[in-house]
């Protein structure tokens, strides 16, 4: 587990397990589960989006390339496309989570939004952030812009 703090707000603390790859650009993560890929937005990802309001995914079915949007997400502050990791077929979508999504704020990696079978999961994975090292460099780099940008909330 990647723990990244920034000022002493309670709610300026993100878990980022390292045993998953990591969207740099959307923060969405991604679980290999033998053939399958499991997907949802991490807890920085949910942090910077604020209380999500409305999510919409493609079907159960659909092809995605790496990097295309497969659904989008909207909060009070944010409207914006959540991004395959991995390219392949979309086979399961959480029905669940898309009618509530505000499960996601509360447990982002529990809070899972689809599933894929994946058409190059070797070579998608390559530039995913994975293991402690990689996530941690990452992040931090990611803080910075958000701090720049003035988005963080955090003393």
């Amino acid at each position: 587990m990647v723990k990244i703090s920034v000022g002493t707000k309670e709610e300026c603390t993100w878990e980022l397990p390292d045993e998953l790859y990591y969207h740099p650009k959307d923060h969405i993560w991604a679980k290999v589960e033998g053939e399958l890929v499991r997907v949802g937005l991490d807890a920085f990802g949910a942090y910077a989006a604020g209380k999500i309001q409305q999510l919409r995914t493609f079907p159960k079915g659909r092809q995605v390339r790496k990097d295309q949007a497969f659904g989008n997400l909207e909060s009070g502050k944010f409207i914006g496309p959540l991004r395959a990791p991995v390219a392949g077929e979309i086979v399961d979508i959480n029905q669940e989570v898309v009618s509530n999504p505000s499960k996601i704020n509360d447990s982002p990696y529990e809070a899972w939004i689809a599933v894929f079978k994946p058409t190059n999961l070797e070579e998608d994975l390559k530039d995913l952030p994975h293991g402690e090292e990689k996530i941690r460099a990452w992040m931090e780099k990611e803080i910075e812009e958000y701090k720049k940008k003035e988005i963080l909330k955090c003393d």
